[in-house]
C-alpha cells in the first residue's frame, strides 16, 4: 500500500517535471542543505543556552523567543525541500533504511516537543529567574541536540543506499541512461 502510494506520488506531474528537469533535484537539495545550516544554527544556539554552555550574557527567554519564529520558518523551508526531494524519488526513499530511521527520528522530535515545550520552551522567562538551568531544561536541550544530529546523520546516509535493481525507479533510470532501451522487471 505505501509502496503503491510512493510510486503514484513520484509519477505525478509535478514530480515528473522536477525529476526530468536538468538540475531540479540538485537545486532543491542545495536549498535543503542551506536551510538546514541556518535552522541547525538556531537549534544549536538555543540548546547551548539552555545547557548553560553558551550565550550566558543573554537571557534564556531572549534566545528562545527571538529564535522561535525564524526556527519555524526554517523548519517549513527544510521540510518543503525535503518533501520535494522525497516526491521525486519516493520509491527509492521507500526502500532506504536511512530514510526510515530519519522518519522515526522526526516522530521522536514530535514527542520531544510535546514533552518539553510546556515546561521548558514556553516557560523560558521562568528559567531566567534561576541561577542554573534546571535538569529538565538541560535534558530537553541535550535530547534536542542528539535528535537533530541523528536526523542529519540519517539524512546524509540516504545518499549511500540505492534502490533494489528490480524496482520501478531502477527501470526508469535504466531507460533514461540507455537512451530509451526498455527494461522491465516482470
Amino acid at each position: 500500500m505505501l509502496l503503491s502510494l510512493a510510486i503514484w506520488l513520484q509519477n505525478t506531474t509535478l514530480f515528473e517535471f522536477l525529476r526530468d528537469s536538468d538540475r531540479g533535484y540538485q537545486i532543491i537539495l542545495s536549498l535543503h542543505l542551506a536551510c538546514i545550516s541556518l535552522f541547525a544554527a538556531m537549534i544549536v544556539v538555543t540548546d547551548l543556552r539552555l545547557l548553560g554552555w553558551g550565550m550566558r550574557g543573554e537571557s534564556v527567554s531572549d534566545i528562545v523567543n527571538q529564535l522561535r519564529v525564524p526556527k519555524r520558518i526554517g523548519f517549513v523551508l527544510v521540510a518543503t525541500c525535503g518533501f520535494l526531494m522525497f516526491g521525486m524519488k519516493a520509491e527509492e526513499y521507500y526502500y532506504n533504511d536511512f530514510f526510515r530511521v530519519k522518519i522515526l527520528l522526526f516522530a521522536l522530535v514530535a514527542v520531544h516537543a510535546l514533552v518539553f515545550r510546556p515546561g521548558v520552551y514556553n516557560s523560558a522567562a521562568e528559567l531566567d529567574r534561576l541561577n542554573q538551568p534546571p535538569r529538565r531544561a538541560k535534558l530537553a536541550a541535550g535530547l534536542s541536540l542528539l535528535l537533530w544530529l541523528s536526523i542529519a546523520c540519517a539524512g546524509r546516509g540516504i545518499g549511500y543506499l540505492h534502490p533494489p535493481p528490480l524496482s520501478h525507479h531502477f527501470a526508469v533510470l535504466f531507460e533514461q541512461y540507455t537512451g530509451g532501451l526498455s527494461w522491465h522487471a516482470d
